[in-house]
This record gives structure tokens, C-alpha cells and sequence, in this order.
């Protein structure tokens, strides 16, 4: 499972890429760490709370708390405000993972059909992409649910020493 991760960074520079309705999507997202180096994410996943209220500040240092998802995408689950405050939302965590599960099941279901039309066009060679589209569905269906689960990031808070009221999301 991915832990939850404590980052103190600046943002230099990032290329908004999509948007829907609990999070938004930066590609090549530039970053300056507390000892001057630059470091990347290729996917920075953000939920528009966290955004709305000032997450994403370009040139302000910032402490994020984030979660790998993938090798290459990136959730960003809180971050301290200027006056030591942990800004969250869990329920737009929880929108996320599940509209991730919910594309993890288009993709299962449309792996196989997909497979065998291209199969038809290629001789067979197509069906190659059966097992590995029900392998990203898999991926999406039960490992990232699990990693954005609000009982794991509760666990992850806690070992951070952030206390989460149980009952609140924000």
C-alpha cells in the first residue's frame, strides 16, 4: 500500500491538463524542495477543495501530504495552511476513488469486446490486449480504492500525529 507522505516544496511551474467534478489533473508539475532541488510529478491529482482554498500557490512554499497512486500519478490528500492548520477533504478523496472504480469497470468491460475487434484486424495478436486492460481494471477497481480509502487515510493521519475529527471532512 502507498503511505502517506509529508512534502514541503514550492511550485515553480505545471500544465493543466483535465478537470471533473471533485479534482483536477496537472501534468509535468515542477517542484523546488526546502534544500533547493527540483524534483517532478508527472500527474498531480488535486481535489478542487484543496485547490479552491490554496494548495496549488505558485512560488509559496507549501506542505502537501500525498499519496502515490501509481508510479507516475500523485494524489494530494491535505496541506498545511501559513498558520499550521491541515486543510482535507475525505469526501471528495471518496468521489475520486470512486469514479476511479467506476472507470476501472468501463475499462473490464470494454477490454474484451476491444480485444477481439482488434484481434479481427490483426490476426490475433489483438488479444493481447484482453489481459492487460482486466489488469488495469483490477488496478482501478480494487487497489486504488483501497490506497484513497477513508479508514487507511484516517490510519495515515494518525501516524503523522494529525488529529481528524471522525465525523467532519473539512
Amino acid at each position: 500500500m502507498s503511505e502517506l507522505k509529508k512534502v514541503t516544496a514550492t511550485v515553480k511551474n505545471y500544465e493543466f491538463h483535465s478537470s471533473q467534478d471533485c479534482a483536477r489533473l496537472y501534468k509535468k508539475v515542477r517542484l523546488l524542495d526546502e534544500s533547493g532541488k527540483i524534483f517532478y510529478y508527472k500527474n498531480l491529482i488535486i481535489p478542487k477543495y484543496l485547490e479552491s482554498r490554496g494548495a496549488l500557490a505558485s512560488d509559496v512554499p507549501r506542505t502537501w501530504y500525498v499519496k502515490n497512486i501509481h508510479k507516475s500519478a500523485v494524489v494530494l490528500v491535505a496541506f498545511e495552511t501559513k498558520n499550521g492548520t491541515v486543510e482535507y477533504d475525505l469526501d471528495e478523496v471518496r468521489q475520486l476513488s470512486r469514479s476511479g472504480f467506476w472507470a476501472g469497470v468501463l475499462i473490464g468491460v470494454a477490454s474484451i469486446p476491444a480485444g477481439i475487434v482488434i484481434a479481427t484486424a490483426t490476426f490475433g495478436a489483438g488479444l493481447l490486449l484482453i489481459p492487460f486492460g482486466l489488469y488495469q481494471a483490477y488496478k482501478q477497481i480494487f487497489k486504488i480504492p483501497a490506497i484513497l480509502s477513508r479508514k487507511r487515510l484516517l490510519q495515515d493521519f494518525s501516524q503523522l500525529g494529525i488529529n481528524v475529527g471522525e465525523g467532519w471532512s473539512r
